[in-house]
């Protein structure tokens, strides 16, 4: 049987997950350079271009939560074949996922595309400038949807074969095209049409289409860790349905996380779009300090996923050990950081005064709460490596939509908006605890999706 490469079954487990997790964080920390200079960049338009690009983003993760499912059922699977050794069935599964991404993509433009407006007035987004935008860039976004589908679901598969360092170069490439269009198409600079809000769209669609292609490239070459060459280029129904039965309930999971940003965006309308703008901006914020927590938790499944393939169970429940450390020690003293200095890094997106008060009151709710959050990612993600994708979901629906915006929606009845401050910071505390009590409970140990009578090259 040949060896699959980037095996993760052997040697030192710190060494895996830094050399996973390192190119991982650091892709993630490019992306969020780029959507912070895409903010800055809108943030020169005033504050209803940032609400309407926050909000508008906020639906569009709503939507993409399809490309989460697809993407995570597909690096499940193929990270556990590659650790059983059967290479021919993962990259079977490889091209199923991709081509699930596609259809996937095509059926939510066809959808979104007539409701962007419908979705704006749904959060209770009624200014009219933040209305216009905020439908023009859904608008163009969901045209070019199928780029995201696919980057994430290819993704996905070069790190389920351990292989972070070409998608991190990948998107390097992007991110440089991203931000070289931005100030281009928004402000019409060197002779380039005058787009405003859209220009930032047109420049993510631009970027991320490259990235794409280069993936596509690089697995028909036979560079990655998986080759499309010798698959067959016909659906397989079966396949399909096992990935999608492992990642419907990651998308579920998403679509609970993202609808309790849009409940948030709900509660938060009324206030204002100044109120917005700062809620937009300390998101975004929150989402860098994520970066190394995503990245762990990234790595994390692959080492997860491959150990349980060659069914090394104690193995796989040291890596997580490991990998939760690690990220909540980052994350802490991240918080920490931005508990101490919040208008610091609230000012690097605008200088309007109100917006920098009412984001540094959010921050100092939202920081203390940042070690929990990397529970929440890290053993959420562990427990999708092992296949267990549905106890990960009923915990974000509990936490994020029972408890967060449950509380969002009681506490700022009575004590006004410091209460939908405090009713998300409480959300990241009872998810990140809830998904320890579980992952405690060992069951996804006895979890197996590796077939008995698998393809064999």
């Amino acid at each position: 049987m040949k060896k699959a490469r980037g095996d993760l079954t052997q040697g030192s487990l710190l060494r895996h997950l830094l050399r996973l997790a390192g190119p991982i964080i650091l892709s993630y920390i490019l992306q969020e350079a780029f959507n912070i200079v895409d903010m800055i960049f809108v943030g020169r338009l005033g504050a209803g271009a940032i609400a309407a690009v926050g909000v508008s983003g906020n639906l569009i993760r709503l939507i993409g939560v399809f490309s989460l499912g697809i993407s995570t059922g597909a690096g499940i699977m193929v990270a556990q074949y590659l650790g059983a050794r059967n290479l021919a069935q993962a990259e079977h599964i490889a091209m199923q996922s991709i081509l699930l991404a596609i259809f996937f993509s095509i059926g939510v433009t066809l959808v979104g595309y007539p409701l962007a407006e419908q979705g704006l007035l749904a959060v209770r987004m009624t200014d009219p400038e933040v209305l216009r935008l905020g439908t023009t860039y859904m608008h163009i976004i969901l045209v070019g949807i199928s780029t995201m589908f696919v980057s994430m679901t290819l993704g996905s598969i070069f790190r389920a074969g351990g292989d972070t360092i070409t998608p991190m170069m990948v998107l390097i490439f992007s991110t440089l095209i991203n931000i070289t269009l931005d100030p281009l198409l928004i402000f019409g600079l060197w002779g380039f049409p005058k787009l405003g809000v859209a220009g930032s769209a047109y420049a993510t669609l631009i970027g991320r289409g490259a990235g794409v292609i280069i993936l596509l490239y690089l697995c028909w070459s036979g560079r990655a860790p998986i080759s499309l060459r010798r698959v067959q280029y016909q659906v397989d129904l079966v396949e399909m349905l096992d990935i999608l039965r492992l990642g419907v309930y990651s998308s579920m999971q998403g679509f609970w996380r993202h609808l309790s940003r849009l409940g948030f965006l709900w509660v938060i309308g009324p206030y204002g779009k100044t109120v917005v703008a700062a809620y937009t901006i300390c998101m975004r914020l929150r989402i860098l300090v994520m970066n190394p927590g995503f990245g762990i938790a990234n790595a994390v499944t692959p080492l997860v996923g491959q150990n349980l393939g060659a069914n090394q169970i104690e193995r796989a429940e040291k890596s997580t050990r490991v990998a939760n450390l690690l990220g909540a020690v980052i994350m802490a003293a991240i918080g920490a950081v931005f508990l101490a200095f919040p208008q610091i890094f609230i000012r690097i997106f605008t200088t309007e005064t109100a917006v920098i008060e009412t984001g540094i009151v959010y921050l100092r709710f939202l920081a203390p709460t940042f070690g929990f959050i990397a529970f929440s990612l890290i053993l959420g993600r562990a427990l999708n490596g092992a296949g267990d994708t549905f106890s990960p979901m009923v915990i974000t629906l509990a936490a994020q939509v029972g408890v967060g915006l449950g509380l969002v929606i009681l506490l700022s009845h009575f004590i006004g908006l410091n209460g939908v401050w405090l009713g998300i910071a409480l959300s990241n505390v009872v998810q990140g605890t809830a998904m320890w009590c579980w992952y405690r409970t060992g069951r996804w140990k006895t979890i197996k999706l590796v077939k008995k009578k698998p393809r064999v090259i």
